[in-house]
């Protein structure tokens, strides 16, 4: 088969473009903004489920207290119907974050602390809290959040 100066074209054509995205991948792992970037951004998403995680329990509480008259632990939430399966036992772990709750009558509190596991691995590294007192996440870079930790997102 002979090759037209077409072919040849093309062919050179293909072979600069595949050279191209190598030297950008290439030149991307070694920057701070290249493959750096993915590892970073599955551990924002894993703190936002963290969080999403809490809204959601705080909502449950909320509901078990206007229509129960007190606040549950997880299993008395997923009972009733507030929460899913995935949240059943006295500390669920969701995509590597490990959630305790303390409840009564009065009020409620729940930390989110990574802890990965095999089945539930995590990059997230902060350490979230949500109480009854006020509907804000709080969070701690180094230790389990408290009360006194600064509020997400100020």
């Amino acid at each position: 088969m002979r090759m037209t100066r077409e072919d040849v074209r093309s062919l050179c054509l293909c072979g600069l473009l595949i050279c191209a995205f190598l030297l950008v991948s290439c030149s991307a792992g070694n920057s701070s903004e290249g493959l750096g970037v993915y590892p970073k951004a599955v551990g924002a998403a894993d703190e936002g489920s963290a969080i999403q995680a809490l809204r959601t329990i705080a909502s449950a509480e909320t509901q078990m207290k206007v229509t129960r008259g007190s606040y549950g632990d997880f299993d008395a939430l997923v009972q009733a119907g507030y929460l899913d399966q995935r949240f059943a036992g006295p500390t669920p772990n969701l995509k590597g974050y490990l959630f305790t709750l303390t409840a009564s009558d009065a009020g409620f509190s729940v930390n989110a602390d990574p802890q990965p596991t095999m089945t539930q691995p995590t990059t997230g590294i902060r350490h979230f809290y949500l109480d009854s007192s006020e509907n804000a996440v709080r969070a701690n870079p180094n230790q389990p959040a408290s009360r006194t930790d600064p509020i997400v997102g100020s």
